[in-house]
């Protein structure tokens, strides 16, 4: 089993999407859950966007979580992946781990019992209890990133939470990755690509400056995700890519690298 952690406290860079076109790449890899661990819902309804709110009330990662039903009975299949879906209620999450702390390993806890071959998290636009949780379940955490200036600064503020996480008793995390995505051609682009290019020394730095980030693992740089309308049409229609076109090799790439190079601690 491998579960990988999409996550950026930053929104608009594509989070949602890839965890929803990466996860149909690892389905067909073999057996694959998508969690939704964001209130806002957003891979919830790349999967079901015809579906009434109602739809995802009565079973959803937040019951799992709370122990009202179990993974197997809150599970949806669509385009060949198993689905975990989220609940605005998941809102009140922070509020719930105030109270009791040991919600936030319950996600890993449940899904290290089952027996997928890869799990996809999504998880909220926010240094949030529920980016901790999913990054306490991971055994790696991928970071998409889009061609913004903010890019390098937002995957620093990523990196602390990871540093959380992996100090936390029980954690597996051991790898790390930056998904450049909605990646152009543009010299912007080439700038921010350069920048990117240049995390992993950055980290380096940061680790011997001071505390806060020495557990980090040195990132990997992924190939880019290119700009497409195709995949913009196709998330919010809840269709999957078209095999063969730019956006499904993209992905099918991706898939390919990090089932063979990414790090799970034993």
């Amino acid at each position: 089993m491998k579960i990988f952690t999409i996550a950026n406290v930053k929104g608009g860079v594509a989070k949602s999407t890839s965890a929803a076109h990466l996860s149909m790449s690892l389905a067909r890899r073999g057996r694959t859950l998508a969690v939704d661990h964001d209130p806002q819902a957003d891979l919830s309804d790349a999967f079901f966007p015809d579906e009434p709110p109602e739809f995802f009330d009565e079973a959803n990662v937040f019951t799992v979580i709370r122990s009202e039903t179990t993974l197997k009975e809150s599970i949806r299949t669509k385009h060949g992946v198993d689905i975990l879906t989220s609940a605005m209620e998941l809102e009140d999450f922070q509020f719930h781990v105030s109270k009791n702390l040991s919600l936030l390993t319950k996600l890993r806890e449940v899904l290290r019992k089952s027996d997928y071959d890869f799990i996809v998290i999504d998880t909220p636009g926010s240094g949030s209890a529920e980016m901790l949780s999913a990054f306490l379940a991971a055994d790696s955490v991928i970071i998409p990133a889009n061609p913004s200036k903010w890019a390098v600064r937002t995957i620093k503020k990523v990196f602390r939470k990871i540093n959380e996480a992996v100090n936390f008793p029980g954690s597996t995390l051991a790898s790390v990755s930056i998904l450049p995505t909605i990646w152009g051609k543009s010299g912007r682009s080439e700038i921010i690509y350069e920048q990117l290019q240049q995390v992993p020394k950055l980290l380096e730095f940061l680790q011997t400056d001071g505390p806060g980030f020495e557990q980090v693992p040195i990132p990997v740089i992924l190939p880019p995700i290119p700009q497409s309308t195709s995949i913009r049409d196709r998330t919010e229609f809840g269709e999957p890519l078209k095999e063969g076109t730019e956006g499904w090799l993209a992905y099918d790439l991706i898939a390919d690298f990090i089932t063979e190079h990414a790090t799970v601690a034993k």
